[in-house]
């Protein structure tokens, strides 16, 4: 049931009033839909904070793009379009980003004999991680958040830090020679205790 629309005719009414700058009535579609496409998400996303910000990114952008919708088609169908692009889109970046964190985590915490399948161990090593990045200049670590965790694109990382594509890199490759330095005297000392302890 979709709640303040009644029928189609009210539907086209309310788009009609959100187009010609009533804004607020724009509240009325969220509050008819809001529903099915946050069903839609959770179905798709199964972080349920990820799929209520989906779902706000999904009227966000209907909201944006309400001039492009043709009057006479089904509005339903044209929302739930926008919200199956917008899953896909957070599915790509979601799994660009997870490839880039465990790449790097790989990277820096890969060690022969070291079982993988330890999660104790690997979420203690994680934490080590993150705090060695926390503690670089930020110079360094600004580039490694945005390529590494935020899963951006060199060129990416380089539009949104305002510098050249070669500096990114190089801090990148900088980064990385701190990081397995810190990590060295940080994660290696740990293990030695445990390993001794036990």
């Amino acid at each position: 049931m979709r709640d303040q629309i009644s029928n189609d005719a009210d539907e086209a009414r309310i788009i009609e009033r959100v187009l010609e700058g009533d804004v607020d009535s724009f509240r009325h579609i969220v509050v008819a839909y809001r529903g099915r496409v946050l069903a839609l998400c959770r179905a798709r996303i199964h972080s349920e904070e990820d799929a209520q910000d989906a779902a706000q990114e999904v009227f966000l952008r209907a909201y944006k793009s309400l001039s492009t919708f043709r009057r006479g088609e089904n509005f339903a169908s044209w929302l739930f379009a926008i919200a199956a692009n917008n899953i896909r889109t957070h599915f790509k970046l979601f799994s660009a980003r997870k490839q880039k964190e465990e790449m790097f985590t790989r990277q820096f915490m890969a060690e022969p004999g070291v079982d993988p399948g330890d999660d104790a161990e690997r979420a203690l090593e994680q934490s080590a991680l993150r705090a060695a990045v926390r503690s670089l200049p930020e110079d360094m670590q600004k580039p490694v958040a945005l390529y590494y965790f935020a899963g951006l694109s060199v060129i990416e990382t380089a539009k949104a830090l305002g510098i050249g594509e070669e500096a990114v890199k190089t801090r990148l490759f900088r980064a990385r020679g701190r990081l397995r330095a810190l990590l060295e005297q940080t994660v290696q000392p740990e293990r030695s205790s445990r390993g001794i302890s036990l």
